[in-house]
C-alpha cells in the first residue's frame, strides 16, 4: 500500500504532472496482490508493481482511493470517518478544525452492529460543543465510507446495513461519495493548490511559516495555473523563494 503511494507521488514528481492528479487520476501503481485489493482484473501484471489505467468504476483515481491513506485513517478494526474527514480539511483543504475539547467522550461503534456510524455520529452531533466543528468533518469523512479499514470497496456494512455516503457541508454542497469529495477539490484548484504550497514550504524550511513567507505563497499559487500545477515546477519556485534562499 506505502509502495503505491511513494511510486504515484514519484511518477508526478518525475513528469511534472499536475498536482491535481492527487485528487483524482486514471492510473495508478499495483502488483498483483493489490490489485486483487482494489478489485482490478489486471491479470498481466508481473510481482512488480506496475502503472495501470483506471475508469471511474474502480474508485481508486488520485489518494483518496489509495488504500494506505485510507488505512491509516482507520483504527485496524473499523474505518473512522471523522479521522478521515479532519486528515482530508487539514491535509487537502488547508482548514484544520480546531483540537476536540477535552471533556467530550469519543465515538464507539455499536459493537452489537445496531446502529451505523452516521447514526452515532448524527448523536454525537447532539452535543452543541461538538457540533460546529462536526457539521465541517462529518460529512467529508462519511462520504469515504464506501471504504472499510483497509481501503477495501463496499456497499453493506455485513449484510443488513447499506452504506449510505451522502452528506451536505456547511457551505450547502452535496456530495455523495469519494466522488463528491474530488469534485468538491478539483472546482477549487486554488485551496488545493495553497494547500499543498504550505505544506511543501514547511517541509523544505524545516519549520513552521510565518507571515513574512505569506508573499512567496501567493505568487506560487498564483503562477501554478500558467504551468498546468506542475509539481515540478511548484517545487523549483519554493527552491527559488527569499525564504528558502535565505533560510
Amino acid at each position: 500500500m506505502r509502495a503505491e503511494t511513494r511510486l504515484f507521488f514519484r511518477h508526478v514528481l518525475d513528469e511534472n504532472r499536475s498536482i491535481l492528479e492527487f485528487v483524482d487520476s486514471d492510473y495508478t501503481f499495483v502488483n498483483p496482490a493489490l490489485a486483487r485489493h482494489y478489485g482490478l482484473s489486471q491479470t498481466s501484471l508481473n510481482d512488480r508493481f506496475t502503472k495501470v489505467s483506471l475508469s471511474p468504476e474502480d474508485h481508486r483515481g488520485g489518494l483518496l482511493g489509495h488504500a494506505s491513506i485510507l488505512t491509516a485513517t482507520s483504527n485496524g478494526v473499523e474505518s473512522q470517518p471523522v479521522v478521515r474527514g479532519v486528515w482530508i480539511l487539514e491535509n487537502l483543504l488547508g482548514t484544520p478544525p480546531n483540537p476536540p475539547p477535552p471533556d467530550v467522550e469519543p465515538i464507539e461503534p455499536d459493537t452489537r452492529g445496531v446502529s451505523t456510524i452516521r447514526q452515532l455520529m448524527e448523536k454525537h452531533r447532539d452535543n452543541p460543543t461538538c457540533y460546529e466543528c462536526h457539521r465541517k468533518i462529518d460529512p467529508i469523512g462519511l462520504a469515504l465510507e464506501n471504504f472499510d479499514h483497509i481501503g477495501a470497496w463496499r456497499t453493506q456494512y455485513g449484510k443488513r446495513l447499506s452504506v449510505d455516503p451522502s452528506g451536505e457541508l456547511p457551505d450547502g454542497t452535496n456530495i455523495a461519495g469519494p466522488g463528491g469529495i474530488k469534485k468538491f477539490l478539483l472546482d477549487r484548484p486554488e485551496q488545493f493548490t495553497r494547500c499543498l504550497t504550505e505544506k511543501l514550504m514547511i517541509y523544505g524550511l524545516g519549520r513552521s511559516l510565518s507571515f513574512t513567507d505569506r508573499a512567496d505563497i501567493d505568487r506560487i499559487v498564483s503562477t501554478a495555473p500558467q504551468y498546468n500545477y506542475g509539481l515540478r515546477e511548484i517545487i523549483q519556485q519554493i527552491v527559488a523563494s527569499e525564504a528558502f534562499q535565505t533560510k
